[in-house]
């Protein structure tokens, strides 16, 4: 089983609580913060679609517009051939809707959010402007975890306007595959007697911290999955 990690300044205990919150397509949710109109639609983020550009690409595509083949970091001739934009066929129903990035606005709209995380967290470890880890050893117990953390997701619903994924774990890593579990706006909750099991079918390299390199490596060991 691949190991865990203590945050950071987090107290050593043999057992602790820690919270993984992932911002789900953020930055396509904060463009619907911005316009309500486009919750449901298929929303794409990123450079180079306005007419007479060439050089481009999808910072963010909403899950509405991964089922048409959008990804991020995709080249936006790719993302346009996929999804055509909804400014140039407005009469197309498999047309969606393209907006730049405006990274003054999700800071913004990011440094809410991390208000409230530090604000319920005893420790907490910002990653990225989407992303944190949070140790609530203090602030609750495993039998109410799952509480707690709907509590978190739903502050941040209601107070900045944007869906979160919260995983809940032992460990730091762990932690982070439980958000990634059942996204988007998912909540799942591994108490210590079911990390093994929990982690038993999720392959190497889907773990944070394990490279192509290394999950190589751990194939050729005979290692294929975390648990």
């Amino acid at each position: 089983m691949v190991d865990g990690e203590r945050l950071p300044g987090a107290p050593d205990r043999a057992e602790r609580i820690v919270l993984h919150v992932d911002m789900d397509c953020f930055y396509a949710s904060c463009e619907r913060r911005r316009e309500p109109e486009l919750r449901g639609e298929p929303v794409v983020v990123g450079m180079g679609y306005e007419p007479g550009e060439t050089v481009g690409a999808v910072a963010t595509a909403s899950y509405e517009a991964r089922e048409y083949g959008v990804e991020s970091a995709q080249a936006i001739g790719a993302a346009l051939e996929n999804l055509p934009r909804k400014a140039d066929e407005p009469d197309n129903p498999d047309a969606g809707f393209y907006r730049p990035v405006d990274l003054d606005f999700y800071q913004d709209v990011g440094s809410d959010v991390k208000e409230i995380l530090y604000e319920l967290g005893d420790t907490v470890r910002e990653v990225s402007i989407d992303e944190a880890y949070l140790d609530i050893t203090d602030r609750t117990a495993w039998d109410v975890a799952e509480g707690f953390a709907r509590h978190v997701k739903q502050r941040i619903a209601r107070e900045v306007g944007v869906p979160a994924s919260v995983g809940v774990a032992p460990d730091m890593s762990t932690a982070k595959l439980a958000s990634d579990h059942d996204k988007p706006d998912g909540l799942v909750v591994v108490e210590p007697g079911e990390v093994r099991e929990f982690l038993a079918p999720i392959d190497v390299a889907d773990v944070h911290g394990i490279g192509p390199v290394r999950a190589r490596e751990l194939r050729e060991m005979g290692i294929e999955t975390a648990g």
